[in-house]
């Protein structure tokens, strides 16, 4: 199954994280990110892979980037779509450009990798993309209309996509990630009551996150589904 990857958002946090399981499952990884190159580079040290700094909301950028990354590394095999920002406004608060951004770079990014890879992988006729939602993509959250508008958008693009590139073997799912320990887990969500709250009573770690998105990335009889290792947070 190992071949290579392209992870974007890969610069921290969970993306880091799935570069660091890719690259241990022997995967060759593109190492994508915006405007991070210190940090970028240093993952793609530690993997053996290489950083491009491509804006995800740009298609043309990202179409560039893929096609870099199969010149250099070779043909994706995997492609993991995890870029993404969050911040917390009401909706009262929440401007034209913040809807603009947040659709942009969430909604967008990952329908700008779908775009770039996805046509290679179905003309080679194999490949899996997992796109990054949310677990409040499953619950709604007050002061996270316009993140959470975008990550719910994701699970239908993943739903219809799948069920286009699925004749020609491209898999494509998601995974709705609950509260992660990583840069973007706010004070908001790291208060106790909210942590006790959670059924295992403590927040995910990159790692097992990253764990999830390569077991699901190889999971070859799997596709358009929405996977959430949430810790509880959601249970259905």
């Amino acid at each position: 199954m190992p071949g290579t990857a392209l992870v974007t958002g890969a610069a921290s946090g969970i993306g880091r994280a799935t570069a660091h399981a890719l690259a241990a499952r022997g995967y060759v990884v593109a190492v994508n990110h915006l405007d991070r190159a210190v940090e970028a580079k240093q993952v793609a040290n530690d993997v053996g892979g290489i950083a491009y700094d491509a804006d995800v909301s740009d298609v043309t950028a990202v179409a560039a980037m893929v096609q870099a990354a199969e010149a250099d590394l070779g043909p994706l095999d995997v492609a993991v779509a995890c870029a993404g920002f969050d911040v917390d406004v009401p909706l009262a608060d929440v401007t034209p450009e913040l809807w603009d951004r947040s659709l942009a770079v969430i909604l967008g990014g990952c329908a700008s990798v779908i775009a770039t890879v996805g046509p290679r992988m179905r003309a080679r006729r194999r490949g899996s993309i997992v796109a990054i939602s949310s677990e409040l993509a499953l619950l709604g959250d007050e002061d996270h209309v316009h993140y959470v508008t975008a990550k719910s958008a994701i699970l239908g693009l993943v739903r219809s996509v799948a069920r286009e590139y699925g004749p020609d073997q491209v898999r494509v799912n998601a995974i709705c990630p609950g509260p992660t320990d990583t840069e973007m887990l706010t004070e908001r969500w790291r208060a106790e009551d909210y942590r006790l709250g959670i059924p295992l009573q403590r927040f995910g770690t990159p790692a097992e996150l990253a764990r999830a998105i390569v077991d699901v990335a190889e999971w070859t009889w799997l596709t358009g589904q929405v996977v959430s290792p949430n810790g509880g947070v959601v249970i259905q």
